[in-house]
């Protein structure tokens, strides 16, 4: 039956047992003249049964663990009890000055105990329905929520051996082409990997981004010198905004990987943040390719920002510039 809302029966039984033995007792009194017993005391000793047949129900799915008791015991044996205190209640009256017929009194009596209970049954059902709905609900949410952060970890383990990958790739060409600048260049690769690799956060703030971003332009330019032109623009607090971990890095590295760029016709990559928005836009020198390309990259980027914030990543394409943008996080 799972975890049973004690404090919540208990509250509920509090509210309506007086509003049930209200309901019960007012009747009576209006249709009889009752010179015996006062409308008060018939009211407490009506409430006292109803009460005890809470307690009783609160009990019995508290402790007892077979289904077919609390399915089927638990109205006749609290009919039983409150039938009991009904009685030695009424032993109080002398029935034969009552002006009614006994026998319909019994009736219903026997009609309102059972209705009572009745009543009773299937608001602790209603009552244990919910939390248990509730219950559910919450462990969808916690098995969604581990599921997410599972995915979030594998998508963000592909970002690092994508990135050492290609900076490897360019290592190795700048051994062949330029090998007085070939040395520099690991050494900045060591300090840029020491400082981005062990990173474990989801999120980091702009400002350590935009480092990262700076320090990866600096070791693209130690290869391709003025062929990349770089503007960072920020009109927005670096230090209290936040986006993904490898975000803007990996946007300004596709474009330098997916992109011919010369002396003579350079590529300008440009990251700009402004009114809790930051983009990073490049014009477009796309390299010559066989097929299309499948922009991992940039799906695993929009995997990532989808999970964080339940929203995709904007991009704008045409045939001159490749724009990317995202709403900035805050904490």
């Amino acid at each position: 039956m799972g975890t049973i809302p004690v404090r919540q029966l208990l509250k509920m039984a509090v509210i309506t047992a007086p509003l049930m033995g209200l309901m019960l007792v007012t009747p009576v009194f209006l249709l009889v003249a009752f010179e015996q017993i006062s409308f008060f005391a018939a009211w407490t000793m009506v409430t006292s049964a109803i009460t005890v047949a809470w307690m009783l129900n609160i009990a019995l799915i508290n402790f007892v663990k077979a289904k077919w008791v609390l399915t089927w015991i638990r109205i006749p044996l609290c009919a039983v009890v409150m039938f009991c205190i009904s009685f030695i209640g009424t032993s109080l009256i002398d029935r034969d000055k009552l002006k009614v017929d006994i026998y319909k009194v019994d009736i219903i009596r026997v009609v309102n105990i059972i209705a009572v209970n009745s009543i009773i049954y299937m608001l602790i059902d209603l009552t244990l329905t919910k939390e248990n709905k509730n219950k559910m609900a919450l462990e969808h949410a916690n098995l969604k929520l581990v599921y997410l952060e599972s995915e979030y970890k594998l998508l963000k383990d592909q970002i690092n051996p994508h990135f050492l990958f290609n900076a490897l790739s360019t290592a190795k060409a700048l051994v062949k082409q330029k090998p007085e600048l070939a040395e520099e260049y690991i050494v900045r690769l060591s300090d840029f990997l020491r400082a981005s690799i062990n990173n474990d956060k989801k999120t980091v703030s702009l400002k350590e981004e935009v480092k990262l971003c700076d320090d990866f332009i600096s070791l693209n330019k130690i290869r391709f010198g003025d062929a990349i032109i770089y503007k960072c623009d920020l009109k927005t607090d670096t230090s209290n905004h936040f986006v993904p971990y490898f975000s803007l890095l990996s946007l300004i590295e596709n474009a330098v990987k997916h992109n011919q760029f010369t002396l003579d016709s350079p590529i300008t990559i440009e990251l700009a943040a402004s009114n809790d928005v930051v983009y990073v836009r490049n014009n477009r020198k796309e390299k010559f390719r066989m097929d299309d390309s499948p922009k991992t990259g940039l799906k695993n980027l929009n995997e990532r920002y989808r999970i964080l914030t339940g929203n995709d990543i904007s991009t704008e394409e045409t045939k001159d510039h490749f724009k990317v943008s995202m709403s900035l996080l805050q904490k």
